[in-house]
């Protein structure tokens, strides 16, 4: 007679990240939370070898958990990866940065397989014509915003993925501005 455990309730388990660092006769063991993982990866290293301090200042890595929060409020994923721009208003560039580093972002977080997108994808989630699209990316391309893939699509290069985000949060921040209220009274001037 075998017996079965029942299925485990409440929330999963989130997942544990485990990393040994082995540096001379230094060994290291750090295990958690992803982001609790790197953060003591990195104070590590910055003790154990004390230019890496330096040379950090000095590198770019995106935060993507800070692009995901700014990202949120003018874009969104559909259930199928599709972007769908917030904002209709933000000029083209702005709107094929946004909706490009979205897809970065979505596929390091894997819910998308690639972090390009064609010309006519882009348009659709812009809601801009192909030509616009087309046009904006040609310019684009030649300032080194972005890069065109051998398959005819396009994704932000380092750059480039350092604008969108400030674009991002440039938006984010304009719509965290309260607009000053009315106060009903009509000024009169006399001329």
């Amino acid at each position: 007679m075998s017996s079965s455990n029942p299925p485990p309730t409440g929330p999963p388990e989130r997942s544990k990240v485990k990393v040994t660092i082995e540096w001379g006769d230094i060994k290291h063991t750090v295990e958690g939370d992803l982001e609790v993982v790197v953060r003591e990866v990195m104070q590590f290293a910055a003790k154990v070898i004390p230019n890496y301090s330096l040379a950090s200042k000095l590198t770019f890595n995106p935060d993507y958990s800070t692009m995901v929060d700014d990202l949120s409020e003018v874009v969104k994923l559909t259930p199928e990866g599709e972007v769908v721009m917030l904002r209709p208003e933000t000029s083209a560039e702005n709107s094929i940065l946004l909706v490009l580093l979205t897809v970065r972002v979505a596929n390091v977080v894997g819910s998308r397989p690639n972090v390009d997108m064609a010309p006519e994808a882009i348009s659709k989630s812009i809601g801009r014509a192909v030509k616009t699209v087309r046009n904006t990316l040609a310019t684009m391309t030649k300032t080194g915003i972005i890069d065109r893939t051998n398959d005819g699509g396009y994704k932000l290069t380092i750059q480039g993925i350092r604008k969108a985000h400030e674009a991002a949060r440039s938006l984010t921040t304009k719509q965290s501005i309260p607009r000053p209220e009315s106060s009903g009274k009509e000024v009169q001037t006399s001329g």
